[in-house]
């Protein structure tokens, strides 16, 4: 059995156990408290994140998205991947999508109206044991962290109206679509709809005031958040029911070109930011930020705003599994590709050029290159 070191808070948490639930895949859930990040996590890790899993044959998986891939190869059943290139590319967007973007707000939402609840309980999930006062005190501390990446991701109160506007038309339209499907892509669960789960669940619907705005403005999301949330080895799941990815339904594109629009701008200039910075550097092991650029939030709208944010290593490593999916396929598969992502604007990644790769080693993301 495998053990997921975790709270429920946690935003890549919340992904992974709902992945595990699905597949059917026995693990015992261990509370992330400071016990745990010093005799587990740290020696093996090396740095405090949550979540982590031991595997019942003693490997420590820390990424979500290398988890879900380990998983995937050792249990095919109820793939969250269509077998269809075009399907894979998308599932790996979807994933960026939910990892990276809904971050925003995810994160808003948080510190700007549950910042009483979201303190008080990580120091509750720190040491359960402590006095009420003294877990408001590590809450506040440990809070802190979490708070400096808002602006760190651009979340500030000059953007903070935008990401709101820009949330609300997100929900309508993530509503209006599962009025038609159960999932995001079709009839069964897919990678994004995991990686979506985790900002809607551990931040958007359990905490206090967001859960509200959630429940009034879409009954049909919440609905959703509750059936990710409760899979069983007994729920009936039809596998191969994906849409069909060479004429999707208008209410996934309609909700892809949302997310897209101004993500589409972001992720390009990074990578292409992150493939100068390489060039200049002899570095092997990657920061987790290098830099700063301009965004917008809300284009085209009345509520567009501009803002500032830092350059990250990791959204590279995530648009490489989209390419390489787009890379790797024949040259009728790649059309398909080109096809579906122009539905929704996004058609201009897959022109990404990645000459220098990133990779993972020992828990941390490098320059890939033989060691």
């Amino acid at each position: 059995m495998e053990t997921l070191y975790n709270v429920d808070a946690s935003y890549y948490g919340a992904k992974i156990r709902s992945y595990l639930q699905y597949k059917s895949i026995p693990f015992t859930e261990v509370l992330g408290d400071r016990g745990v990040f010093s005799t587990k996590i740290l020696p093996t890790v090396g740095w405090p994140v949550i979540p982590v899993i031991l595997t019942e044959l003693g490997e420590t998986l820390q990424d979500t998205s290398d988890m879900i891939d380990h998983y995937e190869l050792v249990c095919a059943e109820k793939s969250v991947l269509p077998q269809a290139a075009s399907g894979r590319a998308l599932s790996y967007w979807l994933e960026l999508i939910g990892d990276e973007w809904l971050k925003l707000p995810a994160l808003h939402y948080r510190w700007r109206y549950n910042c009483d609840f979201a303190v008080r309980e990580m120091g509750r999930n720190n040491d359960p044991s402590a006095t009420a006062d003294e877990q408001l005190r590590v809450g506040k501390k440990i809070a802190k962290t979490f708070q400096g990446w808002c602006p760190i991701h651009g979340i500030t109160d000059h953007t903070g109206t935008a990401i709101e506007a820009e949330y609300l038309e997100f929900l309508r339209l993530f509503e209006k679509h599962l009025a038609a499907f159960p999932y995001l892509l079709g009839g069964q669960p897919s990678l994004g709809d995991f990686a979506f789960f985790g900002p809607l669940y551990a931040h958007l619907y359990r905490d206090p005031a967001s859960g509200v705005l959630m429940r009034e403005a879409a009954p049909k999301v919440c609905d959703w958040v509750i059936r990710m949330n409760s899979f069983n080895s007994q729920q009936p799941i039809e596998e191969h029911s994906w849409v069909d990815f060479e004429s999707i339904p208008d209410t996934l594109s309609h909700l892809l070109n949302h997310l897209s629009r101004d993500f589409v701008p972001v992720i390009v200039e990074e990578v292409q930011a992150l493939q100068l910075w390489l060039q200049s550097s002899s570095d092997v092991i990657m920061p987790r930020y290098f830099g700063e650029v301009d965004f917008v939030i809300g284009a085209g709208h009345p509520h567009e705003v501009c803002g500032k944010r830092k350059l990250t290593t990791y959204g590279q490593w995530m648009m490489q599994r989209v390419l390489n999916v787009f890379e790797g396929s024949r040259d009728s598969q790649r059309e398909k590709i080109i096809q579906l992502f122009s539905c929704f604007g996004a058609h201009s990644v897959l022109d990404i050029a990645i000459s220098i790769r990133l990779g993972k080693r020992n828990f941390q993301l490098v320059r890939d290159i033989e060691f």
